[in-house]
């Protein structure tokens, strides 16, 4: 039997074991104190140990007494309220029309040498648009003030995405540190030091085997093992019972939404897999951009990458997988990606052009999620019933000027004139041209040829929003009137279905009137039938 309190403490980071991340640590306090590469950016799982990181980092500086170190546990997804949180932290106000300027102020205002703020639990934050503009904000007060700031982010697979999107400098600047699973001697030490326990070897390596390292799990496990009391052995089993029955729907189901359809058709990959897949394999088995894949997985904890070689990780994970999300039948088969970026990689674009396309097909997204917005509030039936035009091209911009993609050139208004210009920030040479319509009688048959005109030399693709009040389903008549049944271009790729929500719709490729080749990316938006209320 096992007396006193017990030490592991899952549901606590702050007051948790902290073992495994010494190394970070030091090299994040080592770049804070300098103030050289003091913009870092934590990735990982729920479960893995960033929360239990930021309070030691907080700690670790607040006893050299050099920094005024601040905390945010969770960033307001409001911009005012996150604004607001860093006013409290500093105790100084800021302008919310000058917000780099004056926490430039506040920070030099400050009597220690630095100032160091922790963000922990930064995913909310993000989702936003203006999540990604508030980072930029940092970054700059950062970079103005010479190693006078220092800030650390921490958060899941939405860094990745950021990161990956290439619409972040903040990332692209930042020291990027993700977080995997234990090795087994760091899991042995999480296991055995609390209370100096003397498990065997083999007891420990099946608990390394069972959670993959994962150190919440570990900690859930050993927690109750010793409240169990009695013999350690006889105790393992009944709380793995325990990890079955009051972990694996909230933390397991977590992770799963988390890795995508793409990441859960990796980790199906894996499993099935007789034994490591090789890095000379990833891009074959995996799919386009293996890197962040694999990534992604090692930072939730199912899986790990070693010397090139990656193996699915956590028996607990994977058993729970198998009975609630069973590998698919022999006649069917796991999508390597998700739709649209199995699309978009197929095709070899440009992240510029997967940006403005991702950027459309959230936009559409949320106009059909939310219709009454765009809905007249009269009875009038059809397209009549719509808002004009222009409401669209505006929301469609506000949206695309979030991503810092489009111009100022909204609403059509003279010849030659695009409805939305967009333009690469890191190459302006990169543009491309948006076309938003609401469908008539005729279809705007010419529509393609309108966005097909304003594409100039250079330019890659271009993109069609049309906008239906759904009487039926509007794939087959935009292909008809449209695409004049493929005449027009040929059709590279086109949803088989014939209702709407599949974004884009239809990806055809056409001769430019200046000699090349532009693709053009076609999203059909289809608000219900229904009168607004």
């Amino acid at each position: 039997m096992l007396d006193g309190k017990n030490p592991y403490r899952p549901g606590e980071p702050k007051e948790a074991p902290f073992v495994g991340r010494e190394k970070i640590l030091d090299d994040l306090l080592d770049a804070l104190r300098s103030g050289r590469r003091a913009l870092a950016a934590v990735m990982g799982g729920r479960g893995m140990g960033k929360t239990s990181l930021a309070h030691q980092l907080k700690r670790r500086l607040e006893v050299e007494g050099e920094s005024l170190v601040r905390l945010i546990a969770r960033p307001d997804s409001d911009p005012r309220g996150f604004l607001a949180q860093l006013e409290h932290a500093l105790g100084l106000p800021l302008d919310p029309l000058l917000p780099v300027e004056s926490l430039i102020e506040a920070i030099e205002a400050i009597e220690q040498p630095r100032a160091v703020l922790v963000i922990d639990e930064v995913d909310n934050f993000l989702r936003p648009g203006f999540g990604r503009d508030l980072l930029e904000n940092l970054r700059a007060a950062y970079e103005q003030l010479g190693g006078k700031l220092g800030i650390v982010i921490l958060g899941g697979s939405s860094l990745r995405e950021l990161l990956t999107s290439q619409s972040s400098p903040f990332l692209r600047t930042a020291r990027w540190t993700p977080l995997y699973g234990l090795t087994l001697g760091e899991s042995a030490t999480l296991i055995r030091e609390p209370l100096h326990l003397s498990l065997p070897d083999s007891m420990v390596e099946t608990l390394w085997e069972q959670t993959g390292g994962h150190p919440y799990l570990l900690q859930f496990l050993m927690e109750r093992v010793v409240t169990l009391g009695g013999d350690l052995a006889s105790r393992i089993s009944e709380a793995m019972s325990a990890v079955e029955a009051e972990l694996a729907t909230p933390l397991f189901d977590i992770w799963w939404d988390n890795l995508t359809p793409r990441g859960q058709a990796a980790y199906r990959k894996l499993a099935s897999l007789s034994g490591p897949l090789e890095r000379r394999e990833w891009a074959r088995a995996l799919g386009n951009g293996p890197d962040a894949l694999v990534e992604i997985l090692a930072t939730t904890g199912v899986a790990r990458a070693d010397g090139g070689r990656v193996v699915p990780r956590g028996t607990l994970f994977h058993e729970w997988m198998m009975r609630n999300y069973p590998s698919p039948g022999a006649g069917e088969t796991v999508p390597p990606e998700d739709d649209l970026t199995a699309r978009l990689a197929a095709l070899q674009v440009h992240p510029f052009e997967r940006s403005v396309v991702e950027g459309i097909a959230d936009c559409a997204r949320t106009i059909v999620e939310f219709p009454t917005f765009h809905l007249r509030t009269d009875p009038v039936p059809g397209n009549g019933g719509l808002v004009p035009e222009d409401h669209f091209q505006i929301m469609l911009l506000t949206a695309l000027r979030q991503r810092h993609l489009a111009e100022p050139e909204a609403l059509s208004g003279g010849p030659w004139r695009s409805d939305i210009k967009v333009r690469w920030r890191a190459d302006t040479t990169r543009r491309a041209c948006v076309e938003v319509k609401i469908w008539n009688h005729t279809g705007y048959k010419e529509v393609v040829e309108q966005a097909l005109k304003y594409s100039v030399r250079g330019d890659e693709f271009a993109c069609v929003v049309m906008v239906d009040r759904q009487q039926g389903p509007l794939g087959p008549r935009y292909r008809e009137v449209c695409l004049q049944d493929g005449k027009l271009g040929d059709i590279l790729w086109q949803h088989d279905g014939a209702s709407g929500g599949v974004y884009p719709a239809f990806i055809t490729r056409h001769q430019a009137h200046w000699g090349g080749e532009v693709r053009v990316h076609h999203f059909l938006v289809q608000l219900p039938p229904g009168a607004a209320t």
